[in-house]
């Protein structure tokens, strides 16, 4: 049986390869480069890793380029210097750098509830035995920082009463050692990084999830003069990470997302990402609309010690009509 194979010239197979190579360089070139800093170490960020992971992004001609940073105050001082466009962090944040004359706002918001567990050492049994203790945190002013002063307050502690002391320990997975070593006593950490302590029997204080707390979490924040002069530019990373946000919250994209939770994370094992997955899942807020009354909680926080807080009103932070247009059209 004779065999009749097709016989591509060397010179026409190259340039073919060449024109293809041209092509797909072309296509990168036409994607708009979009850096978005993140200031937290744990699972919260997953939908935009999903964003990018499954091409949500590139589909609105946007190439984005999702960038880890210390801490949220770190990840606001790079968007003030223009080192990148965008910043996902908490409202506490945004309040702070507001108050002091920065044009930010929030033109969505990803997580619209308080999550993650103010976990404790074996020997604290209740809220009161943290008197006079110390607390491990991410940074001063933070979303982690956020969180502990909200769960103390649910608990009915203050710091500044009660001698309570904030250590400045970095990511989470060195608070968990300054738990297990006895340096802190205390400290809130998401999901993922909770439950190897719930394992070992250490007691979760305040599940925040399930803590009736009103609270505008982890958004997506940008200069407002820049939202204002590039509506269309920001109107596309909106309608990428809504398409992410419903790619997310199917059940039967759980592997994917898990996929991309435990690559960034670094988790050894896929079911490694389960907790914050479902945590993530619980306080996801399905169309990013940010909502006033939820940055109210934090600012009556803030305002105790932040004096320029004290005539600022938290609402004014709120950039949403690209949101709301979004929204309405039906998108």
């Amino acid at each position: 049986m004779r065999c009749f194979c097709l016989r591509i010239p060397l010179a026409l197979l190259a340039a073919l390869l060449a024109t293809a190579a041209a092509a797909t360089d072309s296509a990168q070139a036409q994607l708009v480069n979009f850096r978005i800093a993140n200031g937290t170490s744990g699972e919260n960020p997953a939908v935009l890793w999903v964003g990018v992971d499954q091409g949500f992004y590139r589909k609105h001609g946007l190439n984005v380029e999702v960038i880890f940073m210390r801490s949220g105050p770190l990840a606001i001082s790079a968007l003030a210097s223009s080192d990148v466009q965008m910043v996902f962090t908490s409202s506490n944040n945004v309040l702070n750098v507001a108050a002091g004359g920065l044009d930010v706002g929030v033109i969505g918001t990803v997580i619209g509830r308080p999550e993650g567990d103010f976990m404790a050492r074996p020997e604290i049994k209740k809220p009161e035995d943290l008197k006079g203790k110390q607390i491990a945190i991410q940074s001063i002013g933070g979303g982690g920082w956020a969180n502990n002063m909200l769960a103390l307050d649910y608990l009915g502690l203050d710091p500044e009463r009660d001698n309570i002391r904030f250590i400045v320990l970095g990511d989470q997975p060195s608070r968990i050692q300054a738990l297990e070593t006895g340096r802190a006593q205390a400290s809130w950490m998401g999901s993922t990084f909770s439950a190897p302590l719930k394992k070992k029997g250490y007691p979760v204080l305040l599940d925040l999830s399930r803590a009736p707390i009103s609270y505008m979490g982890a958004s997506l924040v940008v200069r407002k003069s820049a939202a204002r002069q590039d509506p269309k530019l920001h109107e596309a990373v909106l309608q990428g990470t809504l398409d992410a946000m419903r790619f997310f919250l199917k059940p039967e994209n759980k592997a994917a997302v898990l996929r991309s939770i435990a690559r960034v994370l670094r988790l050894p094992r896929l079911e490694d990402a389960e907790n914050g997955y479902h945590a993530m899942l619980a306080v996801y807020n399905p169309d990013l609309r940010p909502n006033p009354e939820g940055v109210k909680k934090i600012y009556s926080i803030l305002a105790r010690t932040n004096p320029r807080l004290q005539s600022f009103k938290p609402e004014s932070i709120i950039e949403d009509a690209l949101i709301q247009k979004i929204n309405a059209s039906g998108y």
